[in-house]
């Protein structure tokens, strides 16, 4: 049986998240407790800044009092003394396959196909598989899961556009220039939001980026990992006409680039135009600078609408993807159950050989060489064909071993147990 526990962004806000995430190196101290408490020893833990997910393969107890025992033995690991098993969800076999499927193809993701998360579950998987943590069961399940990832990414749009701002900044700017890769850029701020941005233009061949921040060390050492140059900051004023496009991303509360300024800047390029994109909170270029002639100025607002357009369009694909989901799901389900079967086939065969060489011994006594050989030829084509029909007929009854009432009957039937 495949269980699974987890809580998410979904489920609890991230103060209760917090509290039972699960660094690398506590995965294997928690497995042991796990095994200790409860023999479960066979699981992949993931957890991100957005989830905490525990997967695990076990026969030995029913899936409701297994899911409550390996959500005890994570409160007890991690000291949590209040009651979360409300903020917890836990599915069990094709569900929790399903589940993880969704969540390695970026449905179940805060942004719908961002890819971050199925290097997690990567990561994840080969981490405890490597701790020899999982069984063959959860590692076809992983590895399935992959597939599920790849599919969903290149059979659908589920990917379309971007869904950040700071990407939505470079792609604006590309739906204005018809050659962007020749433009010059001045990034303003040097934090992660401008880290971002830059890797963006940089990712889309504009190899003509400056940086300028408030304080230069930090320019220095954001131009320096991306080989950009860097603007001391004091001189941003006198420089800016040297840009077609400034990006601004700052915390600053009080505006950097003036309506002064822009309008110097449009003097000293003979009205070229220039492009302005503020991406800060509160604004940092001054409202007015939208009313200078050859400007366009984009807020942060203007880029949302990006953003949402693009996030419409990648909910549009959720139900092709759960159609390739839903078949991948199938094709593991099948394999499940076609493990469950293979006990009862082995016992059958085992059985029909066993009855068949115990009627032979007294055969052997009283038949000449030449008798003997036909009698054995016989039974051994007897044999095989009955087991084949046997096998057939099991198949049918337990639907390939998914009727797990029927091959309870069947195992009983042929004493699997007492082989």
């Amino acid at each position: 049986m495949i269980g699974l526990i987890g809580i998410s962004y979904k489920t609890s806000p991230l103060e209760v998240r917090e509290q039972f995430s699960l660094t690398k190196e506590e995965i294997i101290p928690y497995s042991e407790l796990l095994q200790k408490e409860t023999e479960i020893s066979d699981i992949v833990v993931l957890s991100t800044c957005n989830r905490t997910e525990i997967y695990f393969s076990q026969d030995e107890y029913d899936f409701h009092i297994a899911a409550k025992m390996v959500y005890k033995a994570l409160k007890q690991f991690k000291g949590v003394e209040n009651k979360h098993w409300h903020s917890f969800y836990s599915y069990a076999n094709s569900e929790a396959i399903k589940h993880l499927f969704k969540v390695a193809s970026g449905i179940d993701s805060m942004i719908i196909g961002e890819d971050q998360i199925i290097g997690q579950i990567k990561d994840a998987y080969v981490y405890c598989t490597e701790a020899a943590l999982t069984d063959a069961v959860l590692m076809r399940l992983f590895q399935k899961s992959f597939e599920a990832s790849k599919r969903v990414r290149t059979e659908t749009t589920i990917k379309m556009g971007t869904t950040s701002v700071s990407s939505a900044a470079v792609q604006k700017c590309s739906a204005l220039f018809e050659n962007l890769t020749s433009k010059r850029v001045l990034m303003i701020g040097a934090g992660e939001t401008g880290s971002l941005v830059l890797q963006s233009f940089l990712k889309n061949g504009v190899p003509k980026v400056t940086v300028t921040n408030r304080t230069d060390e930090k320019a220095a050492r954001l131009a320096a990992r991306y080989n950009c140059t860097v603007l001391p900051f004091d001189q941003v004023s006198n420089h800016l006409y040297l840009y077609d496009i400034v990006i601004v991303a700052t915390g600053s509360i009080v505006p950097l680039v003036t309506f002064d300024m822009v309008k110097q800047s449009l003097n000293e390029r003979k009205n070229n135009n220039q492009v302005y994109i503020d991406i800060s909170v509160p604004r940092n270029i001054e409202k007015n600078v939208e009313e200078v002639e050859a400007v366009q100025l984009f807020t942060i607002d203007d880029l949302k609408e990006i953003v949402n357009i693009n996030m419409d369009k990648r909910k549009e694909s959720i139900g092709s993807a759960n159609i390739i989901i839903d078949e991948i799901v199938e094709e593991f389900s099948e394999w499940i159950a076609s493990r469950a079967l293979k006990p009862a086939i082995k016992a059958i065969t085992n059985n029909l050989l066993k009855v068949t060489k115990t009627e032979l011994a007294g055969y052997s006594k009283v038949s000449t060489e030449e008798i003997q050989t036909a009698v054995n030829d016989f039974s051994k084509h007897l044999t095989q064909k009955y087991t084949r029909l046997f096998i057939k007929n099991l198949k049918e009854i337990t639907a390939n071993g998914k009727n797990t009432d029927s091959l309870k009957i069947v195992n009983e039937l042929f004493s699997i147990g007492n082989e």
